[in-house]
């Protein structure tokens, strides 16, 4: 009966610790080849990855693997692909600044800066300290910036434009102060 007991109630539970060291290492070695940029094995990887640890019906693919595939999309080329994966996480999982992030800089590299800026405020919304979004933030800042400054710098001077208003306050002259 002891035996039986270990059986039923231990070998489960090692099961789960191994299968979460399976887990944390696959996870670690598609970061890596994320990380040199080696797209084509990250995916392999992540797929054998997702393959063993789920999904199933009551465990789904996980919100991590979920966006390194957006990262790999992204890397590959699939911009569009990787906009959808991030927008379902977001979705489904709005208080995580990551993909809120990871939007907000494909958009910007669109040059969506309204779509992208939004993004952005959302990923530090959820994270006031998240270091990566504020850093996007300001890049997408001056990004803006650079863009109004060659709007102005190409906007052309003539009859095209409004002449500026008259003040509304009248000056005073030092001659009207004795």
């Amino acid at each position: 009966m002891s035996h039986h007991w270990v059986l039923s109630r231990v070998l489960p539970i090692l099961l789960c610790f191994g299968s979460s060291l399976t887990w944390a290492n696959d996870s670690a070695e598609i970061e890596e080849l994320i990380r040199k940029k080696q797209w084509t094995q990250a995916q392999q990887k992540l797929q054998l990855a997702i393959k063993q640890n789920g999904p199933t019906a009551s465990s789904p693919v996980s919100p991590q693997f979920r966006f390194m595939n957006s990262q790999i999309l992204a890397g590959q080329g699939q911009v569009g692909k990787a906009v959808q994966e991030l927008q379902a996480l977001i979705q489904e999982f709005p208080e995580l600044p990551e993909p809120y992030n990871n939007l907000g800089v494909l958009l910007a590299a669109q040059g969506k800066y309204d779509e992208a800026l939004s993004a952005l405020t959302s990923a530090i919304q959820a994270r006031p300290h998240y270091k990566i979004a504020l850093q996007n933030l300001g890049d997408l800042y001056s990004a803006m910036a650079q863009q109004a400054y060659a709007q102005a710098k190409n906007a052309k001077e003539g009859p095209m434009l409004l002449p500026l208003p008259a003040p509304s306050a009248v000056t005073t002259n030092t001659q009207t102060l004795r």
